[in-house]
Parts: structure tokens; C-alpha cells; sequence
């Protein structure tokens, strides 16, 4: 079995019918997937689709992006919902100093810290997002030293630095893998992906985009059942068979994401 960790088929403007993306997914062995809400309306559709579908769930949260927005209405989201109808997760949040979309860094910052509390409230696991922003986002993770409780969680989409990657190993993250990690041409990056523990990690389409190798400009969008692919090269890289990758990241996600063993 596989698991896609994340993905955006609920969104509006996605090109499939999201049914029969499900049932191409299942077909092809990912038998969960987790759709990621970017703001408060978007987290709402991935809601909306996780329970009329039998294996999919839903994550809810505030992309930097959107730092504007009021997170009391997120709160009150997750606070309808909780764990019970398959709510899994907060995110994806984060830090992004690259593509800021004219929200100031501070207002991320806030918001980040807001969406944490959240997730510890309700001892949910985290998707972070974080863009060119690794250093302050260390220090936002750095004031909860004290807080008593644990940020569980995941770098969504990493792409950054070994010694980044060592960091949220170090904090006790999982590292999400995707199509990049197939596609790339970037030496450093090709060594960080050879680094990461194949007990911390995860796999993930980020459907509709970054769709993997050798399908990577044969079809226009990407969609869950090709987390198969990201698994298979992560086998071939490591001389690993794709039945162990796919019962390790299926292991690691089950442990992360709790609710999806419901």
C-alpha cells in the first residue's frame, strides 16, 4: 500500500472528476491520500471531499500566502470537526520569503505561530511549507522549546539544504519526497534526497503539480496514483525493492498522521 501525503485534487480548479482520480489511485495501490487546504475556504473542500470518499482525508490551514486571513475562523473550523470526520492534520503553514505574495514577514510569522497552537491544542501533526525561510523558521520552532508539548510534523515538498534537512531530523520531522526528487538535475539536492533516513520519509504527488518522471511532460496534470513513481525511483536509487519503500513511507505516514489508521 502507498499513501499520498499530499496533494490538491479538492480544489476548484482541478481538471479531473475527483472521483475517478480516487479510483485511478486505489487501482494503482495508494489506497489513502490526504488532500491540504491552503486557506480557510480550500480547507473546506478538502473536508467536503475527504468524507464523501472512503480513503481520503483532509488536511486544513493557512499557506503563508494567505497570512492576511483571520485565523479565528480556522480555529473555529477545527474546532467543529476535530479528529472525527477525517481531519488529520494543520496545513500546510509555514514560512515563505520567496513567493510572498505581498504578505509582510511578520504576518506570517504571527500566523505560523497561531496555526502551531492550534495543531498542540488538538495534538494534531503539522505540514509545514517554508520557501527561503529556513533560518527564522528554526527560531519560530525554537520559542516552543518550553512549551512542554511536541510539534509533530513534516517538511512538505523539501528541496533545501542537507544541513536543513539534518535540522528537522533533528527536531524529529519527517521529509516529504515528491516528483522533484525524480526530475532533478541539481547535484546537492540529489545527495540531500540520498541522505534522508528511509524511516523518515514520506511520499507525496503535490497534485496537479510536479508530476514525476518518466510521465513528466507526457500528461498535462499529476494526480495521487503517481506517488507510485517517487516510490519507485527512491527504490531504484537505493537498491531497494518498491514493496519495502511502500511498507516503510506506508509505516511512517500511519505513525504521523494517526487518524488515518481509523
Amino acid at each position: 500500500m502507498l499513501i499520498d501525503t499530499h496533494c490538491h485534487i479538492h480544489e476548484f480548479d482541478y481538471p479531473f472528476e475527483a472521483g475517478e482520480v480516487i479510483s485511478r489511485a486505489h487501482a494503482a495501490g495508494v489506497e489513502k491520500i490526504i488532500c491540504v487546504g491552503t486557506n480557510l475556504t480550500d480547507s473546506k473542500l478538502a473536508l467536503d471531499l475527504a468524507t464523501k470518499h472512503d480513503g481520503v482525508f483532509a488536511s486544513v490551514g493557512v499557506h503563508p500566502h494567505y497570512a492576511k486571513e483571520d485565523i479565528g475562523d480556522l480555529a473555529r473550523l477545527v474546532d467543529s470537526v476535530h479528529s472525527g470526520n477525517k481531519l488529520v492534520a494543520i496545513g500546510e503553514i509555514g514560512l515563505d520569503y520567496h513567493y510572498s505574495d505581498g504578505t509582510s514577514h511578520d504576518a506570517q510569522k504571527k500566523i505560523l505561530k497561531q496555526q502551531i497552537e492550534l495543531a498542540l491544542d488538538h495534538d494534531l501533526p503539522i505540514i509545514f511549507h517554508v520557501h527561503d525561510a529556513y533560518d527564522e523558521f528554526w527560531e519560530v520552532l525554537d520559542g516552543f522549546k518550553d512549551d512542554g508539548r511536541q510539534i509533530r510534523g513534516v517538511l512538505h515538498c523539501f528541496t533545501d539544504t542537507i544541513e536543513n534537512s539534518k535540522e528537522g531530523l533533528k527536531r524529529g520531522f519527517y521529509i516529504s519526497l515528491n516528483g522533484i526528487c525524480t526530475f532533478t538535475h541539481d547535484k546537492l539536492q540529489k545527495e540531500m534526497f540520498d541522505s534522508i533516513p528511509l524511516d523518515k520519509i514520506l511520499l507525496e504527488t503535490d497534485a496537479p503539480w510536479l508530476t514525476p518522471y518518466p510521465l513528466r511532460g507526457k500528461i498535462k496534470e499529476n494526480e495521487p496514483a503517481f506517488v507510485r513513481e517517487v516510490a519507485e525511483y527512491i527504490g531504484q536509487t537505493r537498491n531497494v525493492p518498491i514493496e519495502q519503500i511502500a511498507d516503510i513511507t506506508t509505516r511512517n505516514a500511519s505513525k504521523l498522521f494517526k487518524y488515518i489508521n481509523h
